[in-house]
């Protein structure tokens, strides 16, 4: 998979699309707070950024709806396809890994929501990050959300690829402010970032894809692991093949619904321990932890058997958010830290508005 270059007018197009959970740039505040037992360092200026962003994203889905009648996602707004799956945790797991979700060997029934990156819904051909969704189902425990601490879900979501590029809520704001300028203020912001954060957005929305099945994911930011910290991934078993024969403006939602009218197909779902914390902070989302210094271990394998995706209806109507969490999973680091308000707010939004219940399964 490759990126394929783009002019600077091309790019601020690009990244004008471009919504919250594909973000990252350069830290500009200093840390005010001693480190957490898990890394975590809140930034001057969190909650203030944080409140504006949320600001800035309600009014934007209430202006969509407005126009079109219709509350869409503000991200990953075209779904590929849901899907019913198993979640089984491994046996013989290490007890470092075997934590949490993973301290028990057990199959549970998931949910697994492929989709695009951007805040529109576009063709598949355009530039984009790729998102997987896992709706773990049937969990016990409380969960992190005041409003959702019964619920029995354990989601876990990722991107096509290993890291964000913005570092957190604060440098988060001026990105935000950026697109919203457009033009001359966003081609600005491109500018003066030019040699460290655009290269990321490139790899992040340059990946070819032809089936959504056929990628690896990731986490991108870190989640506690028990008394660790952890970043996860998921990619195909070995040995898997796919139908890529679809190559139209929604390719990979058809070549997924191809996909599995043949049969099933799999994940390996790993985590990755943070063992050496000088290299693999938690407040830097743009900072790859090296698989050299410590691998993704394999510790659960999702499997998707042969089926038709959910009406669209139905999975348009799901939420995701790494806030459907035990404590033992609970979600690291400043972005993590906004999603929580955004995702929160965006979805009690869109339901309201569609006169949809928000109810977890």
């Amino acid at each position: 998979m490759s990126a394929r270059p783009l002019s600077l007018s091309r790019l601020a197009s690009l990244v004008g699309l471009m919504v919250f959970s594909q973000v990252g740039c350069a830290v500009t505040s200093a840390p005010t707070a001693v480190p957490s037992a898990d890394g975590e360092v809140v930034p001057a200026g969190e909650a203030a950024a944080t409140a504006s962003i949320v600001t800035a994203i309600q009014a934007s889905v209430q202006s969509g709806f407005d126009k079109n009648g219709h509350a869409f996602r503000d991200a990953h707004r075209k779904s590929h396809g849901c899907v019913q799956a198993t979640f089984s945790v491994l046996d013989k797991l290490p007890p470092k890994l075997a934590q949490g979700l993973f301290a028990t060997p057990k199959s549970y029934n998931a949910v697994v929501r492929f989709s695009n990156g951007s805040g529109s819904s576009q063709n598949d051909h355009s530039n984009d990050a790729r998102g997987m969704a896992v709706k773990v189902m049937g969990v016990p425990g409380l969960k992190l959300l005041d409003d959702e601490q019964t619920a029995s879900t354990q989601d876990f979501l990722m991107t096509n690829h290993p890291v964000f590029f913005i570092r957190n809520a604060v440098d988060y704001g001026v990105f935000q402010k950026a697109v919203s300028g457009g033009g001359l203020s966003l081609t600005g912001w491109l500018a003066g970032h030019l040699f460290y954060e655009v290269p990321i957005i490139l790899s992040f929305t340059g990946h070819k894809l032809l089936n959504p099945l056929n990628s690896r994911y990731w986490s991108t930011t870190p989640s506690r692991l028990g008394t660790e910290q952890m970043k996860f991934s998921a990619k195909p078993c070995a040995g898997s093949t796919f139908n890529e024969q679809s190559d139209t403006a929604d390719r990979l939602g058809e070549n997924l619904r191809a996909q599995l009218a043949q049969g099933g197909v799999c994940f390996d779902f790993m985590v990755q321990t943070r063992t050496v914390p000088a290299e693999m902070p938690i407040e830097d989302a743009t900072v790859e932890w090296k698989e050299a210094k410590s691998p993704f271990v394999p510790v659960a394998r999702i499997t998707i058997p042969a089926q038709t995706p959910e009406a669209a209806e139905v999975c348009e109507a799901r939420s995701f958010t790494p806030w459907h969490s035990i404590a033992e999973h609970r979600p690291l680091g400043g972005i993590s830290r906004v999603r929580k308000d955004v995702y929160l707010t965006v979805s009690k939004l869109r339901h309201q508005l569609n006169g949809q219940p928000r109810i977890e399964p």
